[in-house]
């Protein structure tokens, strides 16, 4: 009896290493790896005016708020990384604990730069978006819906407005609608 049961778990157990062996790759089965790319560094050039720390502060939809903004080079130069740290608001509103991280890149295939928005906040429906240089001047637009359903464009400008002091204006344009300002924000470089 034993040997029977000791058998058929023999028989189970090389049922299973065979299909595990099976299962693996042959030499010449896989893909070899390509080339890799190499970051788009001609394409993030532009962004070295506006790298470095800043004390940051301004006003979103009348609120004044204060904190930092780090604008830097991330993953292995791949990607510049936006890092808003808002830590005051107006004092009889008490402190503020909040982040925002926005990713921009160059996307070789559309040709464009592609920017993605991460907030300590509920999640917004707006996705990837894109953005431009029109002459010194960053454009970053997110398409989605407006705060009362209507859909829209999001838009931050961003400016040096000299070697020290970069300004990122926040405006909403409903489809159909006109430009409205949202916020205007100011920093002064620390490093």
């Amino acid at each position: 009896m034993h040997a029977i049961r000791n058998l058929s778990l023999i028989t189970v157990c090389l049922l299973l290493t065979a299909s595990t062996a099976l299962a693996q790759p042959q030499s010449g089965d896989a893909p070899p790896p390509g080339a890799p790319a190499s970051p788009p560094t001609e394409a993030l050039a532009p962004f070295a005016p506006f790298l470095g720390l800043y004390t940051f502060s301004g006003d979103w939809e009348g609120k004044p708020y204060r904190g930092t903004l780090e604008i830097k080079p991330a993953v292995k130069g791949w990607y510049v990384e936006w890092v808003i740290n808002v830590h005051h608001v107006r004092e009889a509103d008490g402190p503020l604990d909040r982040q925002l991280r926005m990713l921009t890149t160059w996307d070789r295939f559309a040709e464009q730069y592609r920017i993605w928005r991460f907030e300590t906040n509920n999640p917004v429906p707006m996705g990837g978006g894109t953005a431009r240089f029109e002459g010194d001047t960053f454009i970053m637009e997110w398409r989605g819906p407006a705060p009362d359903g209507t859909m829209g464009t999001f838009r931050n400008r961003v400016l040096m407005n000299g070697p020290d002091e970069i300004e990122i204006v926040s405006e909403g344009e409903k489809d159909g609608g006109a430009v409205e300002q949202i916020g205007v924000a100011t920093g002064q470089r620390r490093m």
